[in-house]
């Protein structure tokens, strides 16, 4: 072995006044290293270094100098955090749940919308058109808004059904009824004629908001 070669293993402290590099290859360099505190060179126990062996007088255990560390542990964090997340697409739609701890993304041709934690929603409440990046976080598709869209312009005139908890209007235009949550109703009544805002288009229905009570 050379004194220049550099030793690459894991660092580990039990104490803060000194620690060890355990090399990885133990065999070849005979054992473990000792480092003293001034050499640590800011690593922290269990990262994995580079070192460089130092002079010793004899009868002493090897002394090491701790030149480089592989990342810290806050990096390392990050990083096993950002592998979780999987990018899966960018979609258009709309943002239903209001400002509350959590919401969904409808997205139109899509069953069931994409789950979004409140504090992702950047801003949405509901009714709002958005865009937004579907990630999978252990395994499970999620939803981050990243931009709230212009509404849709498309305006339709018809007579409001209640539901108690959501309804219907029937278009003058006969064109298929569209859906209302109750949060979107306002304070619209049966048999009232409405104007809608359509915020959803295609998949199992139509549905929109009640911009005007006629």
């Amino acid at each position: 072995m050379k004194a220049e070669e550099r030793i690459l293993g894991k660092f580990q402290c039990k104490k803060g006044d000194f620690g060890f590099v355990i090399p990885d290859e133990r065999e070849y360099w005979g054992g473990d290293f000792f480092v003293h505190q001034k050499n640590f060179g800011g690593a922290e126990d269990g990262q994995r270094v580079a070192a460089e062996m130092m002079d010793r007088a004899s009868g002493k255990k090897p002394e090491a100098r701790i030149v480089e560390v592989f990342g810290s542990k806050k990096a390392e964090a990050k990083k096993a955090e950002a592998k979780k997340y999987e990018a899966l697409k960018v979609v258009e739609g709309v943002y239903s749940g209001g400002n509350g701890d959590f919401g969904f993304v409808d997205v139109p041709g899509v069953d069931q919308g994409y789950f979004c934690y409140g504090l992702k929603r950047n801003g949405a409440i509901d009714g709002d058109r958005v865009k937004a990046d579907i990630k999978k976080y252990n395994g499970k598709e999620e939803a981050i808004v990243t931009e709230i869209l212009p509404p849709m312009t498309q305006i339709i005139t018809g007579v409001y059904l209640d539901n108690d908890t959501f309804g219907f209007v029937k278009p003058d235009d006969k064109s298929g009824d569209i859906f209302i949550a109750g949060s979107r109703k306002g304070e619209a009544k049966t048999k009232d004629k409405v104007e809608v805002h359509i915020i959803k288009e295609g998949g199992r229905r139509r549905e929109g908001i009640i911009s005007a009570i006629l």
